[in-house]
């Protein structure tokens, strides 16, 4: 702009001065041919300062230009575009600078820090909203961690390096690290709703924990791992049993896919009964029968196989596992457990009716289960995805009412069938008033609704009589019979009497 305006100015400016010289020639008479010959020296000296002013300040225009344009795609290569953090080669080297120049004080903490959930977040809502997500959670660690430098590694995989003037403690990381935690808690408003966002975070210590980018690095990968073994939005700090606890995991992931494809897991059934003792339905309930180490129980296996990216390999193996061996169960409905990632994805509808034709399986004989946290689970599309599978015959029944479903709100954005009401509510029932106004509420609302209200984890009679005398319809637990294996129930004979018939 400013070169545009100059030159203009320098234009005119020649232009009046040769109007002049030559309405002076035209007033004296002489004319415009009759121009003296200074006249004419000074109209040519005057067209050569416009060309030499004009590409001298093109030239400057060029200069500057190109200076900004270098310093735009200097940023550009040292910033992440969407974030706008530092991406992933320039924390690379800012940090080995770091590293060899404070590693050995104890002044240096690397951080890697994870979206909790984040492909379900991507698969759910799209990838847009996912960048939104994205950009929230690396703005939110600027703020947080202002004296650091802070850096993407790719996808949700974000890295904090903290330098100190006094040697960095365990304790003030924790602190750090669970304030920050906290104020993720707010959630974030995306354009189609508000979503919570939750984090993972390892931490290494220089030299504690490694002296170079690599061993540092890799240490906080093991202790960001150990962070989503315990549940998730949490930091943990690596110690040297991690390594042994990473080969284990490791060596786990790798027989659990062994064990899938060898079709060694076996799928236990758990019977639902009616008020008067009438077989109504199963559980199907996953074991692993480990030729090495025994049973392996599925609160182990199952978020291994979450980690691992290999749930929807094991629903599915439990859906074909499930149709194969209905022949030989009693002629009612078998309920199986899927999360909310599994509801997710785009053609899960699609594999399991293939299975079902595969097996000549009514979809009428199949009730989902719908785990996880109701944060996940109520939104649009995986609500969406629950009814066009409600359309095609399936029946679908919220588990564990109460805990990861406590929101009532759920009931109106998933469609449902059945209620199952967590054990822990079932367990209180009688001995405290909060529990009770709860119960009494989910069944009449599925009362109102003509659903059917299931109590699980009954251990004694009283929890039964209780149940019963809240209202709930079905009985499941222990105190009826524990899962069996299916030439099991063959053993024990129909399941369809009340008592304990199996185990």
């Amino acid at each position: 702009m400013e070169f545009k305006f100059t030159a203009i100015l320098l234009v005119l400016s020649s232009l009046l001065i040769l109007t002049e010289f030559v309405s002076s020639a035209v007033r004296s008479g002489a004319g415009v041919h009759g121009m003296r010959t200074e006249h004419v020296v000074i109209a040519i000296a005057a067209l050569c300062i416009i060309a030499l002013g004009v590409a001298v300040l093109a030239l400057r225009y060029q200069v500057k230009s190109l200076r900004k344009r270098h310093r735009l795609v200097l940023v550009q290569s040292e910033r992440d575009l969407l974030t706008g953090v530092v991406n992933r080669e320039t924390f690379l080297s800012e940090a080995q600078t770091v590293l060899g120049k404070r590693a050995a004080s104890g002044q240096v903490a690397l951080l890697l820090v994870d979206i909790d959930h984040f492909k379900q977040v991507n698969d759910t809502y799209g990838h847009l909203t996912g960048d939104e997500v994205l950009v929230f959670f690396a703005n939110q660690l600027r703020q947080h961690f202002r004296d650091a430098r802070v850096g993407r590694l790719g996808g949700d995989e974000f890295c904090v390096l903290i330098e100190h003037t006094d040697p960095i403690t365990p304790g003030f990381l924790h602190r750090c690290c669970g304030q920050f935690l906290d104020g993720l808690k707010k959630g974030v408003a995306v354009t189609s709703c508000r979503l919570s966002v939750s984090a993972s975070i390892g931490i290494a210590l220089a030299p504690v924990h490694g002296k170079t980018w690599s061993a540092l690095v890799a240490n906080a990968d093991m202790a960001l791992y150990a962070s989503k073994r315990r549940g998730r939005a949490c930091s943990t700090l690596f110690d040297e049993d991690m390594m042994s606890d990473m080969r284990n995991e490791k060596a786990l992931v790798r027989e659990l896919r062994a064990a899938l494809l060898l079709q060694h897991l076996r799928v236990a059934y758990q019977p639902i009964l009616g008020s008067n003792g009438e077989l109504m339905a199963y559980e199907a309930l996953l074991r692993w029968p480990h030729a090495l180490r025994g049973y392996i129980s599925p609160d182990v296996f199952i978020p291994v196989a979450e980690r691992a990216g290999l749930i929807a390999d094991v629903g599915y193996y439990v859906l074909r596992q499930v149709c194969t061996e209905m022949s030989r169960l009693q002629p009612v409905p078998v309920n199986i457990n899927l999360s909310a990632s599994q509801i997710a994805l785009p053609d899960l509808l699609d594999r399991m009716l293939e299975i079902l034709d595969e097996t000549g399986t009514d979809p009428s004989r199949i009730v989902i289960e719908i785990t996880e946290s109701a944060s996940l689970a109520a939104n649009e599309v995986v609500a969406g995805h629950l009814r066009a599978i409600q359309n095609r015959g399936f029946r679908i029944a919220l588990d564990d009412f109460g805990m990861g479903y406590s929101e009532f709100n759920q009931l109106r954005a998933l469609p449902f069938d059945v209620i199952k009401i967590d054990k822990s509510y079932i367990c209180a029932l009688g001995t405290d008033m909060v529990t009770d106004v709860f119960v009494n509420a989910v069944v009449e609302i599925a009362r109102r609704l003509g659903k059917v209200v299931v109590a699980e984890g009954i251990e004694t009679e009283d929890d039964r009589l209780r149940a019963g005398a809240a209202g709930c319809h079905r009985f499941q637990g222990y105190y009826f019979a524990k899962p069996a294996f299916v030439e099991e129930i063959d053993r024990a004979g129909a399941c369809g009497a009340a008592g304990r018939l199996i185990g």
